[in-house]
């Protein structure tokens, strides 16, 4: 009997290898499908995983993101709380929940997760990961200054962090530091040189400024490798405008206005060309074009003074979408 023991013992072990081995090969399908964005038959072969073992935290936390891939939000909570409840220190089942929260507003369970899920880590990419979803769920709440201590926070960690340093060159006027802002925008152009959106941040924010040579300079270094950038175009425009480069200037945005014709704030930048140019009737053509495609809901009043400054046109016009 003696010897029959760990021949037995051998057996259970190879067997309990055989089936981890069979639900590997069944997760690693379901992600096949998952990259194919077949979100049906990856759920399906997720739910053959549970149903042979019903405490599989990882199937779950991946079952849950199948579901919110199809907008099926409630399952997708459902799973994410199955994922954690079958394993309390699994912090990416707290991310993925919190992000769905947070993409729902419900940022006050967000961000009780985001906090969960960087007591459940020691490892610093997954800190960094919490810390940049966390600091954009603040953001989005408007609370510029919690978030620009996330992204800090987040520069600790990885000072080469693309993600950290772009939102903090978007944040960190908000708070009065435009000139960090700008460094932190620079150094994401020498750690990416084709990333668009450090340098299409970066010309925005030296427009903003007044410094428009700059913003010039860093509009064309963007649009030397993306020529048809409609939000970069539209920029560039803007910036002409204001060095009196009118040619330019509508060059720009009638081609901006070509990409993206929904863009009304194209139709403000061209109306105040018009504007420059002594073409009042065309400029408050394109004012209301830009009223009616909904520039006052999105970006304030500026195009109604402009109406009433300018046109006869009645300004109630602005409401319409």
């Amino acid at each position: 009997m003696k010897k029959i023991i760990p021949t037995l013992f051998c057996l259970f072990i190879i067997g309990a290898q055989s089936t981890a081995q069979n639900y590997q090969k069944i997760l690693d399908s379901a992600t096949r499908y998952i990259n194919e964005k077949n979100y049906g038959k990856a759920i399906n072969m997720y739910t053959t995983v549970l149903k042979a073992d019903t405490s599989n935290a990882e199937a779950y936390q991946l079952r849950g993101l199948a579901y919110q891939e199809i907008k099926d939000y409630e399952s997708a909570i459902r799973d994410y709380t199955s994922c954690i409840k079958h394993n309390p220190r699994y912090w990416l089942g707290y991310l993925r929940r919190a992000d769905l929260f947070s993409r729902l507003d419900y940022y006050d369970y967000a961000l009780k997760d985001y906090n969960l899920a960087l007591r459940c880590t020691d490892s610093a990419d997954h800190k960094e990961a919490i810390l940049v979803n966390r600091g954009q769920t603040k953001h989005q709440m408007k609370n510029a200054a919690g978030a620009v201590e996330d992204f800090e926070a987040v520069l600790k960690l990885n000072p080469a962090s693309i993600a950290a340093l772009v939102n903090l060159g978007a944040l960190l006027p908000d708070v009065g530091k435009p000139k960090e802002a700008i460094s932190h925008l620079e150094k994401v152009i020498k750690l990416d040189s084709t990333f668009e959106g450090g340098y299409g941040n970066l010309a925005f924010l030296y427009s903003e400024l007044g410094d428009y040579k700059n913003a010039l300079a860093i509009s064309n270094k963007l649009l030397s490798f993306k020529p048809n950038e409609a939000y970069a175009l539209n920029n560039r425009g803007y910036i002409k405008l204001k060095l009196n480069d009118f040619d330019g200037a509508l060059e720009d945005i009638n081609n901006s206005i070509q990409q993206l014709p929904g863009n009304s704030y194209a139709f403000k930048n061209r109306g105040e060309v018009y504007l420059a140019l002594k073409k009042n009737k065309e400029a408050c053509s394109d004012f209301q074009k830009a009223l009616k495609l909904g520039f006052t809901e999105q970006y304030g009043d500026a195009v109604e003074e402009l109406v009433k400054k300018h046109c006869t046109a009645p300004v109630n016009a602005s409401r319409v979408q």
